[in-house]
């Protein structure tokens, strides 16, 4: 009898799992639900400002400062944005690391991507089976939650808004984080694929002690993901600021395509390989300006911080290239080029990570 009714429950949350589209939540969630008639006054206005954040951005930034004394200020994406309104020197061969590890870390969400993680996880294993929910943040402060679709329904198009409100917690390995906000998902099943729309507008703190520090992220981004397999990841625009930088991605697409290889197995997925295509702009206060990014080559086997084999062309003031594996045309793994013939090179793609700060 108790072995049917475990078999009963893993049913259950296999069968929530599927509804939802989402993964499943990392082990160290707590899956506490407060319920939403315990802080319904609080919930309405949390949904009442992220709704009026979402429909005027541009008036939502123009009351930085005005908020509760209680809330953190939201910093200015106005007065960062002066410092890359001209291309980037690039007077270094580093600059193009620096480029190419601030590219990545945008196009993956930044600090938003283990939080997105984890309210997606923590909602999945244990909703409360109603259209609005209110959960406990890691390390204090609540998120809420409100399905947005047609009469609550969870499947088919929806909408999920997630509203912070004072969250704190270290979200996957990152650092302790304190925000406010929301982070919107739209989820579209289309004929043949499906599109995922995410939108974010959050501000807060990153770090403790003497080592915190102001951060704010904002735009969308829109994931297609084929019939025939791979990902198309389009950014129109999404700008952070943490500490005294400003980051931004402008006009940026970038595709992930399975191409049949020419392997012996008998297995055609193992033959597969997948090719990234890459272009777009970045600004960033660190580089003093903006770049404009592009694979002549396509990268073989992406994943950040290097790629199998391709070719990354970055240009502003001066022009150079980020090369891999055959294409530095050495033994070395990378290779950051200036037009001028600079060059400086890494033998190792650790090396290379731990030089720029991939992933941070």
């Amino acid at each position: 009898m108790k072995a049917d009714g475990s078999r009963a429950l893993a049913l259950a949350a296999l069968v929530l799992v599927g509804l939802t589209g989402c993964s499943l939540r990392p082990p160290d969630v707590d899956p506490k639900v407060v319920r939403v008639g315990e802080v319904a006054q609080q919930s309405q206005q949390s949904h009442q400002s992220a709704d009026e954040a979402a429909s005027e951005p541009a008036s939502a930034e123009n009351s930085d400062g005005a908020d509760d004394s209680s809330r953190e200020t939201k910093p200015s994406f106005a007065e960062q944005r002066e410092q890359v309104s001209r291309p980037a020197q690039l007077d270094e061969p580093e600059a193009l690391g620096r480029a190419l590890a601030a590219f990545y870390r945008m196009r993956s969400r930044a600090f938003m991507a283990p939080v997105a993680s984890h309210v997606q996880g923590t909602v999945n294993l244990g909703g409360s089976g109603g259209d609005r929910e209110t959960r406990r943040c890691p390390d204090g402060g609540v998120f809420h939650l409100e399905w947005q679709g047609p009469d609550g329904e969870r499947s088919g198009s929806r909408e999920l808004l997630y509203q912070f409100d004072q969250c704190r917690g270290h979200f996957g390995d990152g650092p302790m984080l304190s925000l406010n906000g929301y982070y919107r998902r739209d989820f579209r099943p289309l004929v043949g694929r499906e599109q995922v729309i995410e939108s974010f507008d959050v501000h807060g703190y990153q770090g403790e002690g003497s080592q915190r520090q102001p951060i704010a992220l904002r735009g969308e981004q829109r994931v297609l993901r084929p019939a025939e397999g791979g990902v198309v990841r389009s950014t129109e625009r999404m700008e952070m600021v943490l500490g005294e930088t400003y980051t931004a991605l402008r006009g940026v697409r970038d595709e992930i395509t399975p191409e049949e290889g020419e392997g012996d197995s008998d297995f055609a997925s193992f033959n597969t390989r997948f090719v990234t295509t890459i272009e777009g702009r970045l600004f960033s206060s660190e580089l003093g300006g903006w770049v404009d990014i592009a694979t002549g080559t396509g990268l073989v086997e992406q994943q950040a911080p290097c790629s199998a084999s391709g070719v990354v062309a970055i240009s502003a003031e001066r022009n150079g290239e980020v090369r891999f594996g055959p294409h530095t045309g050495t033994h070395h793994r990378v290779a950051l080029e200036l037009e001028s013939g600079e060059v400086v090179r890494y033998e190792r793609c650790s090396s290379f990570g731990e030089a720029f700060g991939f992933g941070r």
